[in-house]
């Protein structure tokens, strides 16, 4: 009985933490909703809205953006369902999770590879690997640098590093903005293809949206633009207040991080 108590106890606080973490939408304010990890994956839509104009009201559609701090967990899965987000940039497990519960939203497209790096200590032989928990994707990320037969301790993305610096765990599956900050060995999944680590997903009634076409047109330009090395390099230092070197930017390039997006046929 006690069990049972605790464990609703565990779900009204959820459900509170759930439903205060973003604001109730506002009926016909004219604002699309974005949700966006505060990662890698957010940079895009940070970029999107700071450099691309999206908080001009003249611009077509004023865009609200709504962080998402773990995009793998139930809170941005909620805002999504409870029509709270128009879009969001998820990780794939957190994408395909939402789908199999929610028919009205579609996976736009990929937005981002190989985001998520291996770190591991100089000259170690990594025996345990720290990846986040609910995202089998890592697993597969340290599967294919290491092996099938890896052991991979999953944990709270925000105990990663803690692990690491403790030596818990010989190496990490991290975001690569946290991971650049680290020491040790940075690697990333071999192959030309590449390791999908966010998608676009969308809302399906957006997409009837006449405002679906801009927000694709200009998505697109951001991706583009960030696959430059200047305009990183300037846009991590506004994301992240990160100074990145040329050769950060080498060795990111060298790992196969890239935006990347097919504009899709648009309605509206």
């Amino acid at each position: 009985m006690k069990k049972v108590f605790a464990a609703l106890v565990v779900a009204v606080l959820l459900f509170f933490v759930v439903f205060t973490a973003f604001p109730q939408r506002e009926e016909d304010n004219g604002k699309v909703k974005i949700g966006a990890p505060d990662d890698t994956g957010g940079m895009i839509i940070h970029y999107l809205v700071h450099e691309k104009g999206y908080q001009d009201a003249d611009t077509q559609g004023e865009f609200e953006l709504y962080p998402v701090k773990d995009c793998c967990g139930s809170t941005s899965q909620w805002a999504l369902s409870s029509d709270l987000l128009d879009i969001a940039v998820m990780c794939p497990d957190a994408a395909a999770s939402l789908l199999e519960k929610d028919d009205r939203f579609e996976i736009i497209g990929p937005c981002l590879l190989n985001s998520d790096i291996v770190v591991v200590r100089h000259g170690l032989v990594p025996q345990k690997i720290g990846v986040s928990q609910n995202r089998s994707h890592q697993e597969q990320i340290a599967a294919s640098v290491f092996g099938p037969d890896v052991d991979t301790a999953p944990m709270l993305p925000v105990s990663i590093p803690y692990a690491y610096e403790k030596k818990a765990v010989d190496g990490v599956v991290v975001d690569a903005l946290r991971g650049f900050t680290m020491s040790g060995d940075k690697m990333a999944p071999a192959g030309p293809a590449g390791h999908i680590t966010y998608v676009l997903v969308v809302s399906k009634s957006f997409m009837e949206d006449s405002r679906y076409s801009e927000f694709i047109r200009l998505f697109q330009g951001s991706v583009e633009e960030l696959n430059d090395p200047d305009v990183l390099i300037e846009e991590i230092r506004k994301y992240k207040n990160i100074d990145f070197t040329r050769e950060e930017v080498e060795q990111w390039n060298r790992l196969g991080i890239r935006h990347v997006f097919t504009t899709p046929g648009t309605r509206g």
